[in-house]
């Protein structure tokens, strides 16, 4: 890619380490691994649409959320050794068989919550012809002249999601989600196996996504690069370009690899000169 386009790459102030140029973003890049909630679209408010969707499941999807949470950067080899210890969790948080937790997840909570994206959600401006711009090259067979692109999602029913959007993805886009791996963000296997997907190695991958302590953090454990979008949310982690792991402090590492605005990056992505 372009080699002469940098986006937001900075160095957190107070930090020892503070290098004059930082790597650039795109340079020999060849593959790209999109989040999907919160990257592709802007999901704010999703919880409480979920909820209003069905206000007696709120307790349920509350409790997934915590189950989630302590599933964070779990691996478990295979999707339905994940799926058991998920569902597992979950049943005994909301005090029933794991096999209604299924149930209740895959044929009630993911079918609404593809509902409440295609009510009330639209992909961020550019999504689509990101989508059509690389995915119909790769289709093309001039993956080789351009970045892949990939979109790895924590939860599952992801083309469902896609579509709900309004997003219409070529067969050139690759799509992963928990039933891929039976991991979860961010454990660095799923991460270095879409690179191989891609064609790529993880020095020639770009992570994007909107939180650090998943996307980045997975990035970071992969040997990738990573850029966070800028989303005026609450930042958790801090990378460092050059692949040293920073020491902890209170508050988390300090160091950054990139961040920018959606326009920008767009814009970068689409100028690139093959």
């Amino acid at each position: 890619m372009d080699d002469d386009v940098v986006i937001g790459s900075t160095v957190a102030s107070g930090s020892e380490y503070s290098p004059k140029h930082p790597p650039k973003l795109l340079h020999n890049i060849k593959g790209l691994i999109f989040d999907f909630d919160g990257t592709l679209f802007d999901n704010a408010a999703l919880a409480f649409y979920l909820i209003a969707a069905c206000p007696p499941d709120t307790l349920r999807i509350w409790k997934e959320r915590l189950v989630r949470k302590s599933f964070t950067g779990c691996d478990y080899d295979s999707a339905e050794e994940y799926y058991r210890a998920f569902f597992a969790a979950l049943g005994k948080a909301c005090l029933r068989s794991p096999q209604k937790m299924r149930d209740w997840y895959f044929n009630r909570y993911m079918p609404r919550m593809v509902r409440v994206l295609q009510k009330h959600y639209q992909p961020r401006p550019g999504v689509q012809k990101l989508f059509l711009h690389f995915g119909g090259k790769a289709e093309a067979g001039r993956a080789g002249h351009v970045p892949r692109i990939a979109v790895y999602s924590d939860y599952p029913f992801l083309e469902e999601r896609l579509e709900a959007l309004g997003v219409i993805r070529s067969p050139g886009i690759l799509l992963y989600g928990p039933e891929s791996f039976g991991a979860q963000k961010p454990a660095a296997r799923p991460f270095l196996r879409i690179a191989a997907d891609l064609g790529a190695r993880p020095e020639e991958v770009l992570v994007i996504g909107d939180r650090n302590d998943t996307d980045g953090l997975g990035a970071f454990n992969a040997g990738m690069r990573f850029f966070c979008l800028e989303t005026g949310r609450k930042r958790y982690f801090r990378l460092d370009p050059y692949r040293r792991r920073p020491a902890e402090e209170p508050h988390g590492p300090s160091l950054v690899m990139y961040a920018g605005v959606w326009d920008d990056l767009v814009k970068a992505l689409l100028e690139h000169k093959e």
